[in-house]
């Protein structure tokens, strides 16, 4: 891997690393699952030997795969989302926080990884299509169809 690569790929890391393990984690719920995850990612961007020319939505779709894989081998997933770092947790109460980590369970992976990625990382439709392997409209349809579930057990524990 030529000298330059390396550099990209660590200023990355140093950019992106608590954004990919907190996405890592919302999808499965597990420290550990997470951090494979996301190591299983990095190695295999350095072992690709060069780094794509879009790497933020790659890297997403790299550790999204390594977490997918990781659960199939586990087969049994812990549902702990409240641990899950965010940077819009703080300061918010108690209990809607629970609320909200139980709306995030009740999600598919799929629709769970739209609603981290567009609320959590900002990224576009496009993006999150990227990271995710689908077109954007799929994408837009799953943050959309995971956003009326939430609705409905907010609307249910807090109204």
């Amino acid at each position: 891997m030529k000298a330059e690569c390396v550099r990209q790929v660590r200023r990355f890391y140093e950019a992106h690393r608590q954004s990919l393990y907190s996405y890592a984690l919302a999808l499965t719920s597990s420290r550990e699952a997470a951090e494979d995850a996301v190591h299983t990612a990095f190695c295999g961007l350095l072992e690709r030997g060069e780094a794509p020319l879009e790497l933020r939505p790659y890297m997403f779709r790299c550790v999204r795969n390594a977490a997918v894989d990781g659960l199939r081998e586990r087969r049994a997933v812990e549902a702990d989302l409240l641990e899950r770092p965010g940077p819009r947790a703080d300061g918010m109460d108690d209990g809607l926080r629970e609320t909200l980590g139980r709306a995030l369970a009740l999600l598919s992976e799929d629709e769970r990884g739209c609603v981290v990625l567009k609320v959590w990382e900002s990224m576009t439709f496009r993006e999150i299509g990227e990271s995710l392997g689908v077109p954007l409209n799929t994408a837009s349809s799953w943050y959309h169809r995971a956003l009326e579930k939430m609705r409905a057990v907010l609307e249910d524990e807090v109204l």
